[in-house]
């Protein structure tokens, strides 16, 4: 299999997976929680007022789903995005392997965010400490990504230019 087509497997094995988050686990979880976003979707973060306010409205089949059907899916999320976004990368810009460390980081992140979600899934009083961590780690995620997805279309944008 040719590096092209395996790009191409691992992006469409990502691109299932998050069609499954989009249209099966995030249609619940907002059911749940009267139309409250998850925290892992939450790009500005949340406060404490925000997350007790999630714990409290979510009902109890929605917390049990978050922490055991979104968790699960959100499992094989982080590194599938990562498998993605580093091969583009190593495809547009081989002799810049630094650039890899965002996506590894996005990755760490969102399981590092997953495990503090769910702790403060398994409370009605979310820690304010526990709280700011899990925010924090949202947004790292997702500027992690933000800055790969950016490098890609840089690269793609200069490869193009160029040709």
């Amino acid at each position: 299999m040719t590096l092209a087509r395996g790009h191409l497997l691992i992006i469409g094995i990502t691109a299932l997976n998050y069609a499954i988050m989009l249209v099966y686990s995030t249609p619940t979880l907002l059911s749940a929680a009267e139309g409250l976003l998850p925290f892992d979707m939450r790009v500005m973060g949340y406060s404490v007022e925000d997350a007790t306010q999630y714990v409290t409205t979510i009902t109890p089949e929605g917390r049990l789903f978050y922490l055991e059907i979104q968790q699960m899916l959100d499992t094989f999320f982080p590194t599938l995005l990562a498998l993605s976004l580093m091969v583009a990368l190593f495809r547009l810009a081989p002799k810049l392997p630094v650039l890899y460390l965002f996506p590894v980081a996005g990755a760490l992140f969102d399981y590092y965010e997953n495990a503090a979600v769910a702790q403060i899934l398994l409370t009605n009083a979310p820690d304010q400490g526990l709280v700011e961590m899990a925010s924090l780690l949202t947004g790292l995620k997702f500027a992690s990504i933000s800055i790969s997805v950016l490098a890609i279309l840089w690269f793609w944008r200069k490869r193009k230019a160029d040709a």
